[in-house]
Protein backbone atom coordinates (compact mmCIF):
# COMPACT_ATOMS: atom_id res chain seq x y z
CA UNK A 1 0.00 0.00 0.00
CA UNK A 2 2.87 2.39 0.80
CA UNK A 3 4.38 1.78 -2.63
CA UNK A 4 1.07 2.57 -4.31
CA UNK A 5 0.73 5.84 -2.41
CA UNK A 6 4.33 6.77 -3.22
CA UNK A 7 3.75 5.99 -6.90
CA UNK A 8 0.57 8.05 -6.90
CA UNK A 9 2.33 11.00 -5.28
CA UNK A 10 5.09 10.94 -7.90
CA UNK A 11 2.58 10.78 -10.75
CA UNK A 12 0.37 13.60 -9.43
CA UNK A 13 2.51 16.31 -10.98
CA UNK A 14 3.25 15.41 -14.55
CA UNK A 15 4.64 18.30 -16.54
CA UNK A 16 4.84 18.39 -20.31
CA UNK A 17 7.55 20.58 -21.80
CA UNK A 18 6.33 23.29 -24.16
CA UNK A 19 7.99 21.56 -27.13
CA UNK A 20 5.41 18.73 -27.01
CA UNK A 21 2.37 21.02 -26.90
CA UNK A 22 0.01 20.84 -29.87
CA UNK A 23 0.73 22.90 -32.95
CA UNK A 24 -2.25 25.18 -32.42
CA UNK A 25 -1.42 26.03 -28.82
CA UNK A 26 1.52 28.31 -28.14
CA UNK A 27 2.39 28.69 -24.48
CA UNK A 28 4.09 31.70 -22.99
CA UNK A 29 7.61 31.09 -21.64
CA UNK A 30 6.25 31.12 -18.07
CA UNK A 31 3.41 28.65 -18.73
CA UNK A 32 3.39 24.88 -18.69
CA UNK A 33 0.78 22.13 -19.13
CA UNK A 34 0.07 20.02 -16.04
CA UNK A 35 -1.99 16.87 -15.70
CA UNK A 36 -5.10 17.66 -13.63
CA UNK A 37 -6.93 14.30 -13.84
CA UNK A 38 -5.59 10.84 -14.53
CA UNK A 39 -6.91 7.28 -14.75
CA UNK A 40 -5.49 3.78 -14.29
CA UNK A 41 -5.51 1.10 -16.99
CA UNK A 42 -4.58 -2.56 -16.90
CA UNK A 43 -4.90 -5.24 -14.26
CA UNK A 44 -3.70 -5.07 -10.65
CA UNK A 45 -0.18 -6.29 -11.41
CA UNK A 46 0.47 -4.24 -14.54
CA UNK A 47 -1.16 -0.85 -14.06
CA UNK A 48 -0.40 2.22 -16.13
CA UNK A 49 -1.48 5.81 -15.60
CA UNK A 50 -2.61 8.13 -18.37
CA UNK A 51 -3.67 11.76 -18.21
CA UNK A 52 -7.32 12.59 -18.88
CA UNK A 53 -7.26 16.38 -18.53
CA UNK A 54 -4.42 18.83 -19.07
CA UNK A 55 -4.51 22.37 -17.65
CA UNK A 56 -2.22 25.33 -18.25
CA UNK A 57 -0.32 26.46 -15.16
CA UNK A 58 0.92 30.06 -15.10
CA UNK A 59 4.24 30.48 -13.29
CA UNK A 60 4.82 34.14 -14.16
CA UNK A 61 4.14 35.47 -10.66
CA UNK A 62 6.37 32.94 -8.89
CA UNK A 63 9.79 33.75 -7.47
CA UNK A 64 11.41 30.64 -8.98
CA UNK A 65 9.78 30.07 -12.36
CA UNK A 66 11.87 26.99 -13.21
CA UNK A 67 10.87 25.23 -10.00
CA UNK A 68 7.22 26.04 -10.64
CA UNK A 69 7.47 24.70 -14.20
CA UNK A 70 8.91 21.40 -12.95
CA UNK A 71 6.02 20.95 -10.54
CA UNK A 72 7.64 21.59 -7.17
Amino acid sequence: MKILILLLMTIVVVVVPSSTVGQNEKLKPSEVKVCARWMWTGDVFDRKVYCVEWVIKDCSNRLYVDICKHGN
